[in-house]
This record gives structure tokens, sequence and C-alpha cells, in this order.
């Protein structure tokens, strides 16, 4: 049992004399208590702090380069889904033009008034203001008065520029 004892004291003082030395190095790698160093000592401790220098900044460099990679391969990533969109987009405007024309040709070729006259006639377009005429007998015409032309409604405004 005392050999025992002895082999965890002995132990206890060599991890104690480690732990100052790495204590001390710490401090002289901080830049703290140099007084005591000799000039090779300091030589050599300005060599450590270099290599290790060079090996942090060829560690970021490598950090820099692979984020650079990923965001250039998800950039060219994005621009692919980019132009699928753009290709979907065209597709369906062509598609929607195509749809349109047949009704356009029809509707060109079936009337030779303008295709504003061709609205639906539920919806009619008042601009200005329409004042009736008086007539022999002393009446007003009414603001409701309409003509058809091509089975379609007019307001009466429009009928002085048809008229006239």
């Amino acid at each position: 049992m005392r050999t025992i004892q002895g082999n965890w004291h002995q132990e206890y003082g060599k991890l104690k004399a480690k732990i100052e030395v790495l204590s001390k190095s710490q401090r002289h790698l901080m830049g703290e208590q140099l007084d005591s160093l000799s000039h090779k000592e300091l030589q050599q401790l300005e060599n450590q702090l270099d290599n290790s220098l060079k090996h942090i900044r060829s560690r970021k460099n490598q950090v820099v380069f692979d984020s650079i990679t990923e965001l250039q391969r998800k950039e060219k990533a994005l621009q692919e889904q980019n132009k699928s969109l753009e290709k979907q987009i065209l597709e369906k405007q062509k598609a929607k033009a195509l749809t349109q024309q047949p009704h356009w040709e029809q509707a060109q070729t079936s009337s030779s008034s303008p295709p504003f006259l061709l609205a639906d006639a539920d919806h009619t377009l008042n601009i200005g203001c329409y004042q009736g005429r008086a007539t022999i007998g002393g009446e007003v015409e009414a603001a409701e008065v309409q003509a058809r032309i091509n089975g379609n409604i007019l307001p009466p405004w429009m009928l002085n520029h048809l008229n006239g």
C-alpha cells in the first residue's frame, strides 16, 4: 500500500511541474514575463509564434476559400433555377398569347368596328356629363337614352359624336 501512495505522490509532483511549465509557456506566448528569457529563448519564442501565425493564416485562408466555393456553388444553382423559372414564365406567356389570339382574330373578323366597341353589353363607360335636349313637346330626353351599334350599347354622350 505504501508503494501505491508513493507512486501517486510521484505522479502528482510530475503533473504539478508539467502544469507550471505549460503555464509559463502560455504566459510567454501571451507576451508576459519575458524579462527572464535569454536572446536565444526569445528567438525561439518568436519562431514558434511565426509558425503558429502561419498555421492560423493557412487555416483561415482555407476556411475563406471553402466559403467562397460554397457561395459560388449556391450562386450557380440559383442562376440555373432562375433560368428554369424564366423559361416557365415565357412558356406560360406564349400559351396565354396563343389562347387569346384566336379570340382577338375572331373579334376582328366578325366586326369592322374598333375593339373598344366589342365590350360586354352589361358594362358601359360614361365619361363627361350628358345634358338632355328639349323636344317640341317641352320634354327633356332622359340620360338613359342609349344607342346600339353592332349589338353593343353606347352611352348618350357618344351619340353626339356619331351624329355630328
